[in-house]
């Protein structure tokens, strides 16, 4: 399914709620409360029974903020704007491409690593403030540019402008449940029946595997030759 923008997906609702094809302005009362309600709808898919989205996987490379670079002498480093949380160990990557590992530890265990000099960093910070990269500083020293780079599971893009798009796999989802929340009766059970069914379709789908590919992981990190070059 091809990406829709905020406007083709309120022009759906819109078709949806009035049966007719003089579309709402884009500056109208109906229209920003539509967005309004888009956003609302995101929320609910990337809360929806706490389940991770594969849409919503990134890494640090591919944001487009986020401290990507070493500084010698500095141990903490900006994540991108829309950091949730880590998936992965962290690598910082030398002139040469090699890649050291780093463990993610919880901030609760920094003090176990207080006279230690193992590779372990942590993520501290919240939706609001913002998320920080600390690296345990420790007698280690750090190269300036050198490169940083980790998995993460990033918020989810709300609509701001009519050409804005969603990481969503079924954006009909948002149409359908635009157009229950701005039936003239309350919420329209149909239609918010049927935004549910495509949700849980969602649900469903990021649920499966490739197919003819196992989704077991028969080795750690530990196991791979070369782990902590």
């Amino acid at each position: 399914m091809a990406a829709l923008t905020e406007n083709q997906i309120i022009n759906n609702a819109y078709y949806l709620t009035e049966k007719a094809s003089e579309l709402w302005p884009i500056d109208s009362d109906e229209y920003l409360t539509a967005r309004g309600l888009a956003n609302i709808a995101i929320n609910r898919w990337e809360m929806y029974d706490s389940t991770k989205w594969k849409e919503l996987f990134s890494t640090l490379t591919a944001a487009s903020d986020g401290t990507k670079t070493i500084t010698a002498g500095t141990y903490t480093y900006l994540c991108p704007t829309n950091f949730r949380y880590p998936s992965s160990y962290v690598r910082i990557v030398d002139s040469g491409g090699n890649s050291s590992f780093w463990q993610v530890i919880s901030p609760a265990m920094i003090s176990y690593y207080a006279n230690s000099s193992q590779r372990v960093v942590w993520f501290t910070g919240n939706v609001k403030a913002g998320f920080t990269l600390n690296i345990n500083s420790y007698n280690i020293t750090l190269t300036t540019g050198h490169t940083i780079n980790y998995e993460y599971y990033r918020q989810a893009t709300l609509f701001a402008a009519i050409t804005n798009t969603t990481e969503m796999a079924d954006p009909y989802f948002i149409s359908y449940y635009i157009a229950a929340h701005m039936a003239e009766e309350g919420v329209d059970p149909d239609l918010n029946t049927m935004a549910e069914a495509r949700l849980e379709a969602m649900r469903t789908q990021n649920m499966s595997q490739l197919f003819g590919v196992s989704d077991d992981i028969p080795n750690s990190l530990e196991n791979i030759p070369g782990f902590g070059l």
